[in-house]
């Protein structure tokens, strides 16, 4: 029986397949799902009404018209937006979604891949609180096993941890800070995301040594993604999950 190059747990899919079809949309995460990632990796941002909107951009303009401030629109604003045509004219019907979307999306079949959150954040405390607590909203009823909540924002994982127990969460950067480890601990949270290209030996010793999951960004080349599993990263977030998941 053939074997697929790397476990369906092992590979998340970064914003959804967002290789080759638009990210953060239902297109992205039905091919994820479809080529078997076990994870998807997505972006919520906390808008002016405290709706949750799945999106990247701090600013509309890459991948929906415009060039307004996410965080200052209300779901309405955003509702109706052309989120996919950027990535071509096949995809012009998709559509942004809210955080409850992609939960619904989640608990259509059990087999559908598991989230990570990435929290959006400004550095301001008002903005932190505000996110965290529509986040709390949100995910209260989530389940521990298929859900993990990441941010780069201190502020957003201190507020949310107290509120969300049962939930993994994960402090995002790029490369290990100083205070990574540290920061984990004290906090109670369960591991760390990092820009795979910049791990080095070291750094991910770092990490393991003090029982902390270690996941890495965004990784589309195979000697890449054998290197890291080879340090101990347990997920590899890539936009081409179909090219660790093809049978040999």
């Amino acid at each position: 029986m053939p074997e697929a190059v790397f476990s369906r747990e092992q590979i998340c899919a970064h914003r959804g397949a967002s290789g080759a079809y638009p990210e953060n949309t239902h297109a992205a995460f039905d091919a994820a799902a479809s080529l078997g990632a076990g994870w998807i990796e997505t972006d919520i941002q906390c808008l002016a009404d405290q709706e949750l909107a799945i999106f990247h951009d701090t600013h509309l303009g890459r991948t929906a018209p415009g060039s307004t401030k996410v965080t200052s629109l209300s779901w309405p604003d955003m509702a109706e937006l052309n989120v996919g045509s950027w990535k071509g004219d096949a995809f012009a019907l998709e559509r942004p979604l809210r955080c409850e979307d992609l939960i619904a999306w989640q608990a259509e079949a059990s087999d559908r891949p598991g989230i990570v959150w990435e929290v959006k954040c400004e550095d301001e405390p008002e903005a932190a609180a505000a996110a965290a607590a529509a986040v709390t909203r949100r995910l209260r009823d989530a389940g521990d096993d298929r859900c993990i909540v990441s941010s780069f924002s201190r502020d957003v994982l201190v507020a949310l941890r107290p509120q969300l127990p049962a939930i993994p969460m994960a402090l995002i950067a790029e490369a290990l800070p100083k205070d990574g480890v540290a920061f984990c601990q004290e906090h109670g949270l369960e591991g760390v995301h990092l820009d795979g290209h910049q791990l080095t030996h070291y750094s991910a010793r770092t990490v393991l040594d003090a029982g902390l999951a270690l996941r890495c960004y965004t990784i589309n080349d195979m000697s890449d993604a054998e290197r890291l599993v080879a340090l101990g990263v347990s997920m590899i977030m890539t936009d081409f999950p179909e090219r660790f998941l093809a049978w040999d």
